[in-house]
C-alpha cells in the first residue's frame, strides 16, 4: 500500500477506483460484443427475408396463367394497320385490306374578311343524323336531341365559333386561313355514317336561307344550293371499310376494339394490297420473366453463401456462419433445382437451358430456352402445371411455395429473427443488470478507499506531530 501513498500520505482514491473498476467492467465488454454479432444476424435474416420475397415473386410470376398467355401482334405494315393482342388471343394469321377510312364530317364555309367578320345574330341548331342517300340526304337521328346555338346580334366570325365549340353539341369549328381571307371550319367530334350533321339558321334579319348575315352558316343538305345549303361538304361523315380474309366489315371508327378475339386493330390508312397481321405467343415476354427469376434464384444463393461461409483468407466469418437455418434454406432452394415434373415433355430446368452451376448459382442458355418456348404448352407444364400431387406440380409452383414457407408469419425467416431478437433483449437485460451492480461497486470501492485514505492522512497527522514534537526536546 505504500506506493499508493502521495507526498502528502492521501490515496488517489478516484484513480484507483476507476482501475479497478475498469478490470471488474471486462463482462460487460463481452456482453457488448454478443450484442453486436446478434445485431449483423438480425440484419443479415433482414436482407435475407427481402431477398426470398424478390425471388418468390419471381417465381410466383411465372406460375401464374396470365405469364402463360402472353401474345404479341405483329403487322407487315403497320404504318397501314396496326395490331395490338392482349392476354389470352389465341395464336392465329390473318390478312386485312383497308378499302376506306372511317372519317368525321368536315363543312366549310365561303369566306370572310377576317375572324373579326360580323355575321348577325339568331339561333343555329346543329342536328345529327345520316345521309342514307348520297350527299344531298338527310335523316335526323330521333335518339339524338339537336342542340340549339344562340348567336348575339352583331357576334363576329370568332364569337360563332366560340359559341358553337361551348355548346357540347359534337361539332367542333375553327376559323381557317384561305390566303388573304379566312373560312369557317366545322368538324364533327366523331367518325362513322351515322356523325353526319346538318345546321339550321334562324336569322335575326327575318331570311333564314339566304347567303347574308347568319344563315350563311346554314347547313341542309337537302336544300338547294345558296337556298339554305350555304356551307359545302369537304368530307361526308363515312364509316371504315375493310376486309378480313376477304371478308367485308365496317366500322364507325379507326380503332376496332376486338377486331378478333382479344385482338384490337387501327386501321391507320387505305391499302392496294393485303397486309398480313399476326397473333403469336410471346417468347420474348416468357424469356425475360425466366430470366428476373434466373436473377432472383442467383441473387439469394449468394447472398446465403456470403452470410454463411468463412473467408480463409481473411478468417472473417459472415453473420450466420454455421447458421442451421440458413444453411438449411439454401439446401432447399438448391433440392428444387434438382427436382424433376412428372408427365411431361420437358421434365428439368436443364432441358429448357438453366443448369446448377458449381458454386450454386444458375445459368440460362438462351438459345435453349427460345427452343422450348415455342412450344409454351409444354414449358408452361415444366413451371406451372397445377398437379394432383408434388410429383407433377410445376416448378416455379414448388419455388413460390417453398418461398411462402420461408417467410410467412410462421416461417423458417420471422421464427429464426424473432429467436435472435429475444436474446438480444435478453442481452440488454444482461448488461443493464450488470450496469447497476458495478454502480453500486463502484460506490462501495469508494466509500471504503474514501475512509482509508482518511485513516490515513489522520496517521500521516499524527506522525508529523510526533516528529515535531520528538525535534523539539533538548538534545542531551
Amino acid at each position: 500500500m505504500a506506493s499508493t501513498i502521495t507526498a502528502s500520505s492521501a490515496i488517489d482514491v478516484q484513480g484507483l477506483v476507476s482501475a479497478l473498476m475498469k478490470a471488474e467492467r471486462k463482462p460487460l465488454e463481452q456482453m457488448q460484443s454478443e450484442a453486436k454479432k446478434i445485431d449483423a444476424k438480425i440484419s443479415a435474416y433482414g436482407k435475407l427475408q427481402s431477398q426470398i420475397a424478390s425471388f418468390r415473386d419471381a417465381a410466383a410470376s411465372l406460375s401464374r396463367l396470365d405469364a402463360w398467355r402472353a401474345v404479341k401482334g405483329t403487322s407487315a405494315t403497320p404504318t397501314a394497320v396496326e395490331i395490338t393482342a392482349r392476354p389470352g388471343a389465341s395464336a392465329t394469321q390473318h390478312s386485312v385490306s383497308v378499302q376506306q377510312l372511317a372519317q368525321p364530317q368536315t363543312i366549310s364555309s365561303g369566306t370572310f374578311t377576317g375572324a373579326d367578320a360580323v355575321i348577325g345574330g339568331g339561333t343555329l341548331r346543329i342536328q345529327p343524323g345520316t345521309q342514307p342517300s348520297g350527299a344531298t340526304s338527310f335523316t335526323p337521328d330521333a335518339t339524338r336531341a339537336e342542340v340549339a346555338v344562340t348567336i348575339p346580334a352583331g357576334a363576329t366570325l370568332a364569337d360563332v365559333r366560340d359559341a358553337i365549340n361551348g355548346s357540347g353539341a359534337g361539332v367542333r369549328a375553327s376559323v381557317v386561313r384561305d390566303g388573304e381571307q379566312v373560312r369557317l371550319f366545322l368538324t364533327g367530334s366523331d367518325s362513322g355514317a351515322n356523325q353526319a350533321f346538318r345546321i339550321l339558321a334562324t336569322d335575326a334579319d327575318g331570311v333564314s336561307t339566304d347567303t347574308s348575315g347568319l344563315s350563311a352558316l346554314a347547313f341542309d343538305p337537302t336544300a338547294a344550293a345558296g337556298a339554305g345549303r350555304n356551307l359545302s361538304l369537304v368530307r361526308p361523315a363515312t364509316d371504315a371499310q375493310y376486309t378480313i380474309a376477304g371478308v367485308a366489315l365496317t366500322a364507325r371508327s379507326n380503332r376496332i376494339a376486338d377486331a378478333m378475339d382479344g385482338v384490337d386493330l387501327v386501321l391507320r390508312q387505305t391499302t392496294s394490297a393485303p397486309v398480313q397481321v399476326d397473333v403469336s405467343v410471346d417468347t420474348a415476354a416468357l424469356e425475360e420473366s425466366t430470366k428476373k427469376f434466373v436473377d432472383a434464384y442467383n441473387a439469394l444463393n449468394k447472398l446465403i453463401s456470403e452470410q454463411t461461409r468463412f473467408d480463409e483468407a481473411t478468417r472473417v466469418a459472415g453473420p450466420l456462419q454455421g447458421d442451421r437455418s440458413a444453411v438449411g434454406i439454401l439446401g432447399q432452394v438448391r433440392s428444387i433445382v434438382r427436382e424433376t415434373v412428372a408427365g411431361g415433355t420437358l421434365p428439368r430446368l436443364s432441358d429448357v437451358g438453366i443448369t446448377l452451376q458449381r458454386d450454386g448459382s444458375l445459368s440460362m442458355n438462351a438459345e435453349t430456352f427460345r427452343g422450348a418456348a415455342t412450344d409454351s404448352a409444354r414449358l408452361q407444364s415444366l413451371f406451372a402445371a397445377p398437379g394432383t400431387g408434388a410429383a407433377d406440380r410445376g416448378l416455379m409452383l414448388r419455388f413460390r411455395d417453398l418461398g411462402d414457407r420461408l417467410i410467412g408469419a410462421d416461417g423458417t425467416v420471422p421464427t429464426a429473427t424473432e429467436a435472435w431478437a429475444a436474446r438480444k433483449t435478453a442481452n440488454s437485460r444482461r448488461q443493464d443488470a450488470f450496469e447497476n451492480r458495478m454502480t453500486e461497486v463502484e460506490k462501495r470501492l469508494l466509500r471504503q478507499y474514501t475512509s482509508l485514505d482518511a485513516q490515513l492522512a489522520a496517521a500521516q497527522g499524527s506522525s508529523n506531530a510526533l516528529a515535531n514534537a520528538l525535534a523539539g526536546l533538548p538534545k542531551l
